[in-house]
């Protein structure tokens, strides 16, 4: 896998994570494996700093069992090559020559593994401290590349990013937090950006090929695999445009620009659809089903970005709803590949079509709320209600912005023990109405 390709997949990774408000000490876990997975590292370690102290704080390590061995858990903010990437705001990567057995450190000797090359990245984004940082060892093969810090740092950007707006989502008010995520989601929108002109050399590169592959006889293998790339190539560039364009939404909304849909011709019953199987494997893993009534209506006029956000933010919040009526002791483990228990909760998408208007609803089983909080929800004043989650409660102010945009609106129908319904309804448009 190229860098680059490496890095586009580091950035729909981080940024699908990121579009899901919940734990942050699970984001944690999650950043920590992303790295680990996209530089082929055996393992690592994820801190955060504590300024007060001067610390760097344990958050996770990978494996998993290695914790109980640690000689020791946290650190000075100086020490060892977490301590100098921390310090220094550059990526740091050693090499360890061999040595005997009697020469191992207490890390070495506790856990049993021998340190043959170190990577360590800060969590930050450029001009600003850094929060923490992640170090990873022994690369499956060869020694850690400049290439492997490219791929961590943009991981390490879209993650201080998610960490930033969870902070401030607890310690300013509304209108920092927006602000904060409109600054860091110009940052991502560019990072994102820089990635067409690579892309666009890919398909350049992908002709060259084709009328090379054609020219001559080739082994049947090497022309199927010919004919998948430029799909491939296709779907980069969609998930890059739905980067930068997310990340241009948000910064419009945080400067209180109006927002300008994008109608095109769309499979709107299919993007329905899709946006929302984004949550099957979690919802799966907290044993809620998901049911779909997907009406099939052929080609409509919409913004495709904006329903994929309208959606994720809806069913999202609908499964953290669910997920609170569940005991914890029974929710699956996540690597838990038996998932026959039965469900104990349930999320419903549906759509259809009526003479005028397009109908999306997503209704819950979880515990419902109060008339109150639902007037607080959709006059955009109210904050995430539930104790195994966290969030700012903007994703429902999004949510009700786009659907204004769309000369639509956003409506609620919930009793207390006996979930939730979230009904979003917008025009039919024709194309001389844009």
């Amino acid at each position: 896998m190229t860098t680059d390709t490496r890095l586009l997949k580091a950035v729909q990774i981080a940024t699908h994570k990121l579009s899901e408000t919940g734990d942050f000490n699970l984001l944690l876990k999650e950043v920590l494996k992303i790295c680990t997975d996209a530089v082929g590292a055996s393992g690592g370690t994820i801190y955060l700093h504590e300024p007060q102290h001067s610390r760097l704080v344990f958050q996770h390590v990978l494996p998993e069992d290695v914790e109980h061995r640690l000689p020791s858990k946290d650190m000075a903010d100086d020490f060892g090559t977490a301590g100098r990437a921390f310090q220094t705001r550059q990526t740091q990567i050693r090499v360890f020559p061999e040595k005997p057995e009697s020469e191992r450190n207490p890390f070495e000797k506790a856990t049993g593994i021998v340190v043959r090359n170190m990577v360590a990245t800060p969590l930050m984004i450029e001009g600003t401290d850094p929060i923490g940082v992640v170090q990873l060892l022994n690369k499956s093969e060869g020694d850690f590349t400049d290439s492997d810090a490219a791929v961590l740092d943009i991981i390490a950007n879209v993650a201080t990013m998610a960490f930033l707006n969870s902070k401030l989502t607890e310690e300013s008010n509304r209108a920092s937090t927006l602000l904060g995520m409109g600054k860091v989601s110009h940052d991502i929108g560019n990072l994102a950006a820089s990635l067409y002109a690579t892309v666009s050399f890919a398909e350049f590169s992908l002709d060259q090929l084709q009328s090379a592959i054609n020219s001559v006889p080739t082994p049947e293998p090497v022309v199927e695999a010919s004919e998948m790339l430029p799909t491939l190539v296709e779907d980069m560039k969609t998930s890059v445009d739905r980067i930068v364009g997310y990340s241009r939404l948000i910064s419009d909304m945080s400067a209180g620009k109006s927002l300008r849909p994008n109608f095109q011709p769309i499979d709107l019953s299919g993007i329905i659809q899709k946006s929302a199987a984004f949550f099957e494997t979690d919802a799966r893993s907290k044993r809620i089903r998901m049911v779909y009534e997907m009406e099939a209506v052929g080609p409509c006029l919409c913004d495709e970005l904006f329903i994929l956000r309208i959606v994720q933010n809806l069913v999202g919040n609908a499964v953290k709803a669910v997920a609170e009526t569940i005991p914890d002791e029974l929710v699956l483990d996540p690597e838990d590949q038996d998932q026959a228990a039965p469900p104990l909760g349930e999320v419903r998408i549906s759509y259809k079509r009526t003479n005028e208007h397009h109908l999306l609803e997503v209704k819950d089983t979880g515990p419902g709320m109060t008339p109150e909080t639902a007037a607080r929800i959709l006059g955009g004043n109210a904050r995430s209600q539930w104790n195994k989650t966290g969030g700012s409660g903007w994703g429902m102010k999004i949510v009700r912005e786009l659907a204004t945009s769309l000369d639509g609106t956003m409506d609620i129908e919930s009793d207390l023990g006996k979930g939730s319904l979230f009904r979003v309804q917008f025009p039919i448009r024709s194309s001389s109405e844009i």
